[in-house]
């Protein structure tokens, strides 16, 4: 295609030549009418050929420019869409599990009351028997001290007596020291 279009230049430019001679005016401002007819002639062509072959190929481009950018936007949007949903989706599953941890929690902290008041409970129980354990202890040594003196005291008297008896032979003065003794007791 390049080289038709430059050997079709090539082959225009002889003529041109040949008009630019043919003119008579020189300078800046004159006018070659052979010249002015080539340059539309080829300007007509370069703009054919643009028009034909290039302008449809860098519309192409552009359009498939165009629909990749529009691609990339459709699939922003649906990724940002998606994302959207994907966090609402997050959000739900996370004050669900909020939920969920203030039920345990709650349901946790009964149990942990009730646990409290049984343990309590098993506490004060275990606390009422151990004073009832302890007051029938502190009875049974008691009694046991209660008897143990009784019987210190009876083996005093009778020590006592013993040695009154000894020490004097006189039994109304021994009753009277025998009671004295019983009453002290």
């Amino acid at each position: 295609m390049r080289s038709v279009g430059l050997g079709a230049i090539a082959g225009f430019a002889a003529p041109l030549k040949l008009a630019a001679q043919t003119e008579t005016g020189t300078g800046i401002f004159s006018l070659n009418v052979g010249l002015m007819v080539w340059t539309w002639i080829l300007f007509g062509l370069t703009l054919l050929v643009l028009v034909k072959w290039v302008f449809p190929l860098i519309s192409g481009g552009l359009e498939q420019r165009h629909e990749k950018i529009q691609g990339a936007i459709d699939e922003a949007l649906s990724a940002r869409d998606e994302a959207k949903a994907l966090l609402a989706r997050q959000e739900a599953a996370l004050e669900a599990a909020r939920g969920e941890a203030r039920e345990m929690l709650e349901h946790a902290r009964q149990h942990a009351d009730g646990l409290r008041k049984e343990i309590l409970e098993e506490a004060r129980a275990q606390q009422g028997q151990m004073l009832d354990d302890a007051r029938r202890e502190i009875g049974h040594e008691r009694d046991r001290l209660r008897e143990e003196i009784r019987r210190d005291a009876v083996d005093l008297a009778l020590a006592a007596c013993e040695r009154l008896i000894r020490a004097r032979l006189d039994a109304e003065e021994n009753r009277r020291l025998v009671r004295e003794f019983v009453s002290d007791v």
